[in-house]
């Protein structure tokens, strides 16, 4: 089963996949300053919007249908990987984002990487010492 952090993760998914599904030209001009409204960015956002709702629909069918635990903490490392590199995005191309919401994403990015890192060091492990 899903872990409250998956759960929490899989609310914030969602959102996200709705605002770029639904909204996807207020969702780049809330976000970033060099924003141009046309329909190729929206088409984008709803693209990436889809793709982020099969993720998630693959994650949690996995997280609910695998028992082995091995499977379950590099799921959990790929999470936190994943949060890493959007944190990572988000530093690197630090100008082009707006506030406030630069800093809410990014301290939803620096959150779940640090949860998901502290998740996959206390799953333990199937083998038997």
């Amino acid at each position: 089963m899903p872990t409250t952090l998956d759960w929490i993760d899989h609310v914030a998914g969602l959102g996200y996949a709705a605002q770029l599904i639904l909204m996807g030209d207020a969702f780049m001009g809330d976000n970033f300053n060099a924003h141009v409204t046309n329909s190729a960015t929206t088409t984008m956002c709803k693209y990436s919007g889809l793709f982020i709702l099969g993720m998630r629909a693959c994650h949690y069918i996995a997280q609910t249908k695998v028992k082995d635990v091995e499977v379950k903490k590099a799921m959990t490392a790929a999470a936190g990987a994943v949060w890493g590199a959007c944190g990572l995005l988000t530093l690197s191309t630090w100008a082009e984002g707006k506030t406030p919401n630069l800093f809410v994403n990014f301290g939803l990015q620096v959150f779940f990487t640090g949860a998901y890192a502290h998740q996959y060091m206390t799953m333990g492990s199937a083998k038997k010492d």
